[in-house]
Protein backbone atom coordinates (compact mmCIF):
# COMPACT_ATOMS: atom_id res chain seq x y z
CA UNK A 1 0.00 0.00 0.00
CA UNK A 2 1.32 3.45 -0.93
CA UNK A 3 2.16 6.17 1.57
CA UNK A 4 0.01 9.29 1.65
CA UNK A 5 1.45 12.52 0.25
CA UNK A 6 0.12 15.75 1.77
CA UNK A 7 0.04 18.92 -0.34
CA UNK A 8 -0.39 22.30 1.36
CA UNK A 9 -0.77 25.32 -0.93
CA UNK A 10 -1.34 28.94 0.15
CA UNK A 11 -3.03 31.12 -2.46
CA UNK A 12 -4.01 34.74 -2.87
CA UNK A 13 -5.96 35.95 -5.92
CA UNK A 14 -4.67 33.11 -8.09
CA UNK A 15 -8.03 32.19 -9.59
CA UNK A 16 -6.68 32.53 -13.13
CA UNK A 17 -3.59 30.40 -12.40
CA UNK A 18 -4.34 27.73 -9.81
CA UNK A 19 -6.23 25.48 -12.25
CA UNK A 20 -2.86 24.49 -13.76
CA UNK A 21 -1.58 23.25 -10.41
CA UNK A 22 -4.81 21.40 -9.66
CA UNK A 23 -4.85 19.83 -13.13
CA UNK A 24 -1.22 18.75 -12.76
CA UNK A 25 -2.00 17.08 -9.42
CA UNK A 26 -4.97 15.26 -10.94
CA UNK A 27 -2.67 13.87 -13.66
CA UNK A 28 -0.17 12.43 -11.19
CA UNK A 29 0.53 8.71 -11.41
CA UNK A 30 0.93 8.50 -7.65
CA UNK A 31 -2.24 6.98 -6.14
CA UNK A 32 -2.52 8.48 -2.65
CA UNK A 33 -2.70 12.28 -2.32
CA UNK A 34 -4.46 14.75 -0.04
CA UNK A 35 -4.39 18.45 -0.86
CA UNK A 36 -5.24 21.45 1.30
CA UNK A 37 -5.51 24.87 -0.37
CA UNK A 38 -5.39 27.85 1.99
CA UNK A 39 -7.14 30.90 0.58
CA UNK A 40 -5.39 33.91 2.12
CA UNK A 41 -8.31 36.32 1.77
CA UNK A 42 -8.63 36.30 -2.03
CA UNK A 43 -11.01 38.79 -3.64
CA UNK A 44 -11.23 37.09 -7.03
CA UNK A 45 -12.85 33.76 -7.99
CA UNK A 46 -10.23 31.61 -6.24
CA UNK A 47 -12.79 29.91 -3.99
CA UNK A 48 -15.11 28.99 -6.87
CA UNK A 49 -12.25 27.58 -8.92
CA UNK A 50 -10.96 25.40 -6.08
CA UNK A 51 -14.37 24.15 -5.06
CA UNK A 52 -15.13 23.17 -8.68
CA UNK A 53 -12.20 20.74 -8.47
CA UNK A 54 -13.33 18.94 -5.31
CA UNK A 55 -15.54 16.41 -7.18
CA UNK A 56 -12.76 15.88 -9.75
CA UNK A 57 -10.35 14.99 -6.96
CA UNK A 58 -12.91 12.65 -5.39
CA UNK A 59 -13.41 10.93 -8.73
CA UNK A 60 -9.63 10.49 -9.02
CA UNK A 61 -9.50 9.00 -5.50
CA UNK A 62 -7.74 12.04 -4.05
CA UNK A 63 -8.83 14.49 -1.35
CA UNK A 64 -9.06 18.26 -1.89
CA UNK A 65 -9.91 20.63 0.96
CA UNK A 66 -10.55 24.38 0.76
CA UNK A 67 -9.71 26.60 3.76
CA UNK A 68 -10.19 30.36 4.10
CA UNK A 69 -8.40 32.89 6.26
CA UNK A 70 -8.34 36.69 6.41
CA UNK A 71 -5.36 37.97 4.43
CA UNK A 72 -2.22 37.56 6.55
CA UNK A 73 0.44 36.30 4.16
CA UNK A 74 1.80 32.97 2.95
CA UNK A 75 3.81 32.17 6.08
CA UNK A 76 0.74 32.62 8.28
CA UNK A 77 -1.32 30.44 5.92
CA UNK A 78 1.26 27.66 6.18
CA UNK A 79 1.75 28.10 9.92
CA UNK A 80 -1.99 27.97 10.65
CA UNK A 81 -2.51 24.77 8.71
CA UNK A 82 0.65 22.64 9.09
CA UNK A 83 -1.24 20.54 11.61
CA UNK A 84 -3.56 19.37 8.80
CA UNK A 85 -0.94 17.25 7.05
CA UNK A 86 -1.34 13.56 7.73
CA UNK A 87 0.78 12.07 4.95
CA UNK A 88 4.15 10.40 5.27
CA UNK A 89 5.48 12.93 2.77
CA UNK A 90 4.84 16.66 2.48
CA UNK A 91 5.01 19.16 -0.40
CA UNK A 92 3.94 22.82 -0.46
CA UNK A 93 3.82 24.12 -4.05
CA UNK A 94 2.96 27.71 -4.90
CA UNK A 95 -0.50 28.24 -6.38
CA UNK A 96 0.77 29.67 -9.66
CA UNK A 97 3.27 26.88 -10.40
CA UNK A 98 2.56 23.31 -11.45
CA UNK A 99 4.05 19.85 -11.95
CA UNK A 100 5.59 19.47 -15.41
CA UNK A 101 5.57 15.67 -15.47
CA UNK A 102 2.81 13.26 -14.47
CA UNK A 103 5.23 11.17 -12.41
CA UNK A 104 6.79 14.03 -10.43
CA UNK A 105 5.28 13.12 -7.06
CA UNK A 106 5.81 9.40 -7.60
CA UNK A 107 9.46 9.99 -8.51
CA UNK A 108 10.08 12.18 -5.47
CA UNK A 109 8.46 9.58 -3.20
CA UNK A 110 10.62 6.83 -4.69
CA UNK A 111 13.73 8.96 -4.13
CA UNK A 112 12.93 9.04 -0.40
CA UNK A 113 11.64 5.50 0.07
CA UNK A 114 14.03 3.14 1.80
CA UNK A 115 16.48 5.94 2.65
CA UNK A 116 17.95 6.04 6.13
CA UNK A 117 17.33 8.59 8.87
CA UNK A 118 20.04 10.91 7.56
CA UNK A 119 17.91 11.84 4.53
CA UNK A 120 15.11 14.35 5.13
CA UNK A 121 14.28 15.90 1.79
CA UNK A 122 14.49 15.46 -1.97
CA UNK A 123 14.07 17.92 -4.82
CA UNK A 124 13.86 18.01 -8.60
CA UNK A 125 15.06 20.42 -11.27
CA UNK A 126 12.91 23.31 -12.49
CA UNK A 127 11.90 25.16 -15.65
CA UNK A 128 10.71 28.79 -15.76
CA UNK A 129 7.78 29.83 -17.97
CA UNK A 130 6.44 33.26 -18.88
CA UNK A 131 2.92 33.69 -17.51
CA UNK A 132 1.45 35.29 -20.63
CA UNK A 133 2.03 32.41 -23.06
CA UNK A 134 3.90 29.74 -21.02
CA UNK A 135 6.95 30.19 -23.24
CA UNK A 136 10.14 28.72 -21.83
CA UNK A 137 12.42 31.36 -20.27
CA UNK A 138 15.06 29.02 -18.94
CA UNK A 139 15.46 25.49 -17.67
CA UNK A 140 17.90 23.77 -15.36
CA UNK A 141 20.22 21.34 -17.13
CA UNK A 142 20.35 17.73 -15.92
CA UNK A 143 23.76 16.25 -15.36
CA UNK A 144 25.24 18.48 -12.70
CA UNK A 145 26.23 16.79 -9.45
CA UNK A 146 24.81 18.45 -6.33
CA UNK A 147 25.92 18.17 -2.74
CA UNK A 148 23.55 16.46 -0.34
CA UNK A 149 24.56 18.84 2.48
CA UNK A 150 22.73 22.04 1.57
CA UNK A 151 22.17 23.89 4.82
CA UNK A 152 24.64 26.71 4.19
CA UNK A 153 23.69 26.90 0.50
CA UNK A 154 20.11 27.51 1.60
CA UNK A 155 21.14 29.88 4.39
CA UNK A 156 23.34 32.12 2.24
CA UNK A 157 21.56 31.80 -1.12
CA UNK A 158 24.13 29.78 -3.05
CA UNK A 159 23.48 29.04 -6.72
CA UNK A 160 23.37 25.38 -5.73
CA UNK A 161 20.11 25.99 -3.90
CA UNK A 162 16.70 26.96 -5.23
CA UNK A 163 13.83 27.96 -2.96
CA UNK A 164 10.80 27.21 -5.14
CA UNK A 165 8.95 24.89 -2.76
CA UNK A 166 6.96 22.76 -5.21
CA UNK A 167 10.07 20.98 -6.42
CA UNK A 168 10.83 19.77 -2.90
CA UNK A 169 9.43 16.90 -0.85
CA UNK A 170 10.02 16.40 2.88
CA UNK A 171 9.56 13.37 5.09
CA UNK A 172 6.81 14.44 7.48
CA UNK A 173 8.42 12.51 10.32
CA UNK A 174 11.60 14.57 9.90
CA UNK A 175 9.64 17.83 9.73
CA UNK A 176 7.96 16.99 13.04
CA UNK A 177 11.31 16.08 14.58
CA UNK A 178 12.94 19.42 13.73
CA UNK A 179 9.80 21.55 14.24
CA UNK A 180 7.99 19.63 17.02
CA UNK A 181 5.21 22.17 17.52
CA UNK A 182 4.77 22.71 13.76
CA UNK A 183 4.97 26.45 14.34
CA UNK A 184 7.11 28.63 12.06
CA UNK A 185 8.11 32.29 12.08
CA UNK A 186 5.49 34.43 10.35
CA UNK A 187 5.77 37.81 8.67
CA UNK A 188 3.31 39.02 6.05
CA UNK A 189 5.77 39.41 3.17
CA UNK A 190 8.53 37.04 4.24
CA UNK A 191 7.31 33.79 2.69
CA UNK A 192 7.65 30.42 4.34
CA UNK A 193 10.49 28.48 2.74
CA UNK A 194 13.50 29.18 4.96
CA UNK A 195 11.37 28.33 8.02
CA UNK A 196 10.65 24.84 6.68
CA UNK A 197 13.84 24.11 4.79
CA UNK A 198 16.60 25.27 7.13
CA UNK A 199 15.66 23.09 10.14
CA UNK A 200 15.43 20.02 7.89
CA UNK A 201 18.67 20.74 6.04
CA UNK A 202 20.69 21.42 9.18
CA UNK A 203 20.52 17.84 10.37
CA UNK A 204 19.53 15.89 7.23
CA UNK A 205 20.71 15.30 3.70
CA UNK A 206 18.77 16.46 0.64
CA UNK A 207 18.75 14.29 -2.49
CA UNK A 208 18.45 15.81 -5.98
CA UNK A 209 16.48 14.05 -8.70
CA UNK A 210 18.26 15.13 -11.86
CA UNK A 211 15.13 15.68 -13.95
CA UNK A 212 13.10 18.78 -14.76
CA UNK A 213 9.72 17.91 -13.23
CA UNK A 214 8.32 21.23 -12.01
CA UNK A 215 7.30 24.42 -13.83
CA UNK A 216 7.66 27.85 -12.25
CA UNK A 217 5.49 30.68 -13.56
CA UNK A 218 7.31 34.00 -13.92
CA UNK A 219 4.93 36.93 -13.49
CA UNK A 220 5.51 40.47 -12.30
CA UNK A 221 2.61 40.46 -9.84
CA UNK A 222 3.66 37.27 -8.07
CA UNK A 223 4.04 37.64 -4.30
CA UNK A 224 7.02 35.33 -4.13
CA UNK A 225 8.77 36.45 -7.32
CA UNK A 226 7.56 40.05 -7.77
CA UNK A 227 10.10 42.87 -8.13
CA UNK A 228 10.21 45.98 -5.93
CA UNK A 229 11.62 49.21 -7.31
CA UNK A 230 11.53 51.76 -4.49
CA UNK A 231 14.46 51.82 -2.07
CA UNK A 232 12.32 51.63 1.07
CA UNK A 233 10.32 48.72 -0.30
CA UNK A 234 13.48 46.80 -1.13
CA UNK A 235 14.94 47.51 2.30
CA UNK A 236 11.72 46.32 3.90
CA UNK A 237 11.91 43.09 1.94
CA UNK A 238 15.59 42.61 2.80
CA UNK A 239 14.85 43.09 6.51
CA UNK A 240 11.91 40.70 6.20
CA UNK A 241 14.28 38.04 4.88
CA UNK A 242 16.77 38.80 7.66
CA UNK A 243 14.07 38.54 10.35
CA UNK A 244 12.86 35.26 8.89
CA UNK A 245 16.29 33.64 8.83
CA UNK A 246 17.37 34.90 12.25
CA UNK A 247 14.09 33.86 13.88
CA UNK A 248 14.29 30.44 12.23
CA UNK A 249 17.84 29.94 13.49
CA UNK A 250 16.78 31.02 17.00
CA UNK A 251 14.10 28.32 17.02
CA UNK A 252 16.40 25.49 15.93
CA UNK A 253 16.86 23.48 19.11
CA UNK A 254 19.37 21.03 17.64
CA UNK A 255 21.92 23.74 16.87
CA UNK A 256 24.48 24.51 19.62
CA UNK A 257 24.19 28.05 20.94
CA UNK A 258 27.69 29.14 19.92
CA UNK A 259 27.16 27.94 16.36
CA UNK A 260 23.77 29.65 16.28
CA UNK A 261 25.25 32.98 17.37
CA UNK A 262 27.97 32.68 14.72
CA UNK A 263 25.43 32.07 11.95
CA UNK A 264 23.23 34.93 13.14
CA UNK A 265 26.16 37.33 13.20
CA UNK A 266 27.10 36.35 9.67
CA UNK A 267 23.52 36.78 8.46
CA UNK A 268 23.29 40.23 10.06
CA UNK A 269 26.53 41.32 8.36
CA UNK A 270 25.34 39.91 5.02
CA UNK A 271 21.98 41.67 5.15
CA UNK A 272 23.47 44.94 6.44
CA UNK A 273 25.63 44.84 3.31
CA UNK A 274 22.58 44.19 1.11
CA UNK A 275 20.80 47.22 2.55
CA UNK A 276 23.92 49.36 2.14
CA UNK A 277 24.25 48.29 -1.50
CA UNK A 278 20.57 48.94 -2.14
CA UNK A 279 20.81 52.43 -0.66
CA UNK A 280 23.86 53.22 -2.81
CA UNK A 281 22.12 52.04 -5.96
CA UNK A 282 19.30 54.53 -5.41
CA UNK A 283 21.54 57.59 -5.50
CA UNK A 284 21.15 59.96 -8.42
CA UNK A 285 22.61 59.05 -11.81
CA UNK A 286 25.64 61.44 -11.83
CA UNK A 287 27.33 59.57 -8.99
CA UNK A 288 26.49 56.02 -10.20
CA UNK A 289 30.10 55.38 -11.42
CA UNK A 290 31.39 56.15 -7.93
CA UNK A 291 28.75 53.87 -6.44
CA UNK A 292 29.82 51.05 -8.73
CA UNK A 293 33.46 51.45 -7.68
CA UNK A 294 32.45 51.30 -4.01
CA UNK A 295 30.39 48.15 -4.59
CA UNK A 296 33.27 46.56 -6.45
CA UNK A 297 35.52 47.26 -3.46
CA UNK A 298 33.06 45.63 -1.02
CA UNK A 299 32.84 42.50 -3.17
CA UNK A 300 36.57 41.86 -2.82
Amino acid sequence: MSSLVSILTPTYNCGKYIHRLLDSVLKQTYPDIEMHVIDDGSTDDTKAVIESYIPKFEQRGYQLHYHYQVNQGQSVAINNHLNLITGEYFVWPDADDFYKTDDAIETLVKSLENTDETVGMSRCLLEYLLDTDLSLQRSMSPGRTYSESLFEDCLYGSSAYWYTPGGHMVKTRVLKEVIPDLQIYTEHDAGQNWQLMLPVLYSHRCLTVNRVMYSVLVRRASHSRGQYSARKQVNKQINGYRNTIVSTLERMGEMPEAEKRDYINKINRLYDKKIFENNLLHFTMPIRPTVKRILKFFKK
